[in-house]
């Protein structure tokens, strides 16, 4: 079923990098199709929720800084995630008026925000293989561009109405992330745990380890002490999103939503889906810790 469309936004400037995300693609791996998706699904999924969203609303994915936008119509907006220095409050409903312009100036911790509109961006009509997460390497959706102009969906029953004397929802504090400081985040064993020595995976969950420079929508690289396996290279297999690889010089990349759906490095083990999203507002230098998940 379609949905009436109204323009909502234009973008004045991308930044450093601005998508439209949802929960992503799920299915299509096997044809070599990553899931794509939000990176922090928990901010992600906050922004939604504040508007009475559906679950998987397009949201647009803010990186780092930069962005500014200009709202050509009055709406309920939320942002939620990293902290950009955005001109409007995170973590609750912004009620915007036409012509309003919303930046987000200056990268202060995290990496990714998030900015939902009441009844969410875009159209069926965009979807590709059942979602509208941008994989901007596959041709799927696109990276925005100045004067790009944004719609969002016209569904009644998912408008914004708040009771009378309340001026806005918000997200309740202990929701509220400090990405500086992550805590451990869980580890299950993964295919290749037998490869590694308990010395090897003592190692791994008994040390900082500094998120790299390197890192992205593919892959999170991190540094600190080498870890071995007995084999550097295995038969290509399926990997998923969190999976703990290992490679020849034995410095772990973590694979995220835009990461390849097989590989042929073995994996130590796999990060809980519920703490990813950590590992992703992790900016280069921010030190993290893992923990054998019980």
């Amino acid at each position: 079923m379609l949905h009436s469309l109204q323009p909502v936004l234009r973008v004045l400037s991308p930044g450093l990098g601005l998508t439209l995300q949802d929960t992503g693609r799920h299915g299509f791996g096997r044809f070599g199709v990553p899931r794509s998706g939000a990176m922090d699904p928990h901010a992600f999924s906050w922004a939604n929720r504040l508007l009475n969203n559906a679950p998987n609303a397009g949201a647009l994915e803010i990186l780092l800084q930069g962005a500014a936008l200009e709202f050509l119509t009055d709406t309920w907006i939320a942002v939620c995630g990293a902290d950009l220095e955005c001109s409007v409050s995170r973590w609750r409903t912004v009620r915007v008026t036409s012509g309003t312009h919303v930046e987000f100036t200056r990268n202060k911790s995290g990496i990714w925000a998030y900015l939902a509109v009441e009844g969410g961006f875009g159209s069926e009509a965009a979807e590709y293989f059942g979602s509208q997460s941008t994989y901007a390497d596959a041709g799927l959706g696109k990276k925005f561009e100045p004067g790009d102009l944004l719609q969002r969906l016209d569904k009644t029953e998912h408008r914004l109405v708040l009771p009378p004397g309340v001026a806005s929802r918000l997200v309740p504090w202990d929701e509220h992330r400090d990405y500086r400081f992550p805590p451990p985040l869980r580890v299950w064993p993964g295919p290749q745990w037998d490869f590694f020595t308990e010395q090897d995976r003592s190692r791994f969950f008994g040390n900082d380890w500094t998120t790299t420079s390197r890192s992205d929508r593919t892959g999170f690289r991190l540094a600190g002490p080498s870890i071995k396996s007995r084999e550097s290279q295995i038969i290509s297999e399926a990997v998923l999103p969190g999976s703990v690889q290992i490679p020849g010089n034995g410095q772990p990349i973590v694979t995220m939503n835009d990461g390849p759906t097989v590989g042929g490095y073995p994996k130590l083990g796999l990060v809980d889906p519920a703490d990813l999203g950590w590992l992703a507002q992790a900016r280069p230098g921010t030190k993290v810790r893992f923990t054998p998940s019980n």
